[in-house]
């Protein structure tokens, strides 16, 4: 694999060779690859609501389910009774705005920025931060609650948005990677870094989650030889539960080189460019690659997505993507 030198390198005053090789691939929907079992339907809502898989028989575990979300259990067969609980806490894409949902839309309004929590947890801590106690009552009553006190006019409001291949996506890393102790196989958690916003809709939240896994370490050796680290990039869950994949394209290369040149040389490297579908991190040459936890980057989106965004008052957008990066995006390539 072949790398392309950054223009302006001179001016960083870095010499450079490739030191790491990140690269975004895409992953399909686990939902639209094949059609769940009840236990993987159920085990999906239990996940979303409490963080965990629960035991017990599945009969049971429907009535808690039920009796948390709605107060008391429903009547029909278990396979009626999981559908609705799909729909309401969000175990899986295109069930539009559900608990989860909600409560993302809460907290983006509330802190600008999601999180990775439960969502019994999540409701529990904004309960308390805006109420001062948790509250009492169905999961479901509880978060329309705070939906109407928090939300603009009260009012949730959502619109089917196509998010575009080549949308760029800033990422952070979550946590330090370095060629003398990574290792194959190991997990790297990512966040979007910035609000990923298509005309008036909130698509991709700030905080949203992610994760990539690192498929090849070569630590530095003699005669020069540089350190790099491979990872491979996972996709990027909205808050409807789709699945964004993750690429690397020229505009979000040429964004890179502008972000890189710009921080200046106080990073102690910088990124370097391969072809497309690849991009490099930091590096010095023939010293072990050493990438800091919180570095920032764009990928660009993998491929046409339809997602349920968010709508945001007008002056909202305004103020959250007056900064964001203007690329031209061609429909079809």
């Amino acid at each position: 694999m072949y790398v392309r030198s950054v223009r302006g390198i001179q001016k960083v005053g870095v010499v450079a060779v490739v030191a790491a090789m990140i690269v975004a691939t895409s992953l399909a929907p686990a939902f639209a690859q094949e059609q769940p079992t009840l236990f993987q339907s159920l085990a999906a809502i239990e996940v979303t609501l409490y963080g965990k898989e629960l035991g017990g028989a599945i009969v049971d575990r429907v009535s808690r389910l039920e009796g948390d979300l709605l107060g008391k259990p429903q009547e029909g067969s278990v396979i009626d009774r999981i559908a609705r609980l799909r729909l309401l806490a969000g175990g899986g894409p295109g069930v539009g705005p559900s608990v989860g949902y909600k409560l993302g839309a809460v907290e983006w309004f509330v802190q600008r920025r999601v999180t990775s929590e439960p969502a019994v947890t999540k409701l529990e801590k904004l309960e308390t931060m805006l109420l001062g106690t948790p509250g009492q009552g169905s999961v479901v009553a509880r978060v329309d609650h705070l939906a109407a006190l928090c939300l603009p006019e009260g009012t949730l409001r959502t619109k089917d948005t196509m998010l575009s291949k080549g949308q760029p996506v800033r990422i952070r890393l979550l946590g330090k990677l370095d060629s003398s102790v990574t290792q194959k196989g190991q997990k790297v958690d990512i966040e979007v870094a910035r609000d990923v916003v298509i005309g008036s809709e909130l698509v991709i939240p700030k905080g949203t989650r992610g994760h990539g896994i690192v498929t090849e370490v070569s630590p530095a050796g003699r005669l020069g030889r540089d350190g790099k680290i491979t990872l491979e990039l996972k996709d990027v869950r909205t808050l409807d539960a789709v699945a964004v994949p993750l690429a690397f394209d020229e505009s979000t290369q040429k964004l890179n080189e502008s972000m890189q040149l710009a921080l200046g040389a106080g990073l102690a490297g910088f990124i370097v460019f391969g072809p497309v579908g690849a991009l490099g991190a930091f590096f010095v040459q023939g010293k072990d690659v050493n990438i800091p936890d919180g570095t920032e980057f764009y990928v660009a989106v993998g491929a046409d997505t339809k997602v349920l965004g968010m709508t945001l008052p007008v002056d909202t957008a305004v103020e959250i993507t007056k900064e964001a990066p203007t690329v031209q995006i061609k429909p079809g390539k």
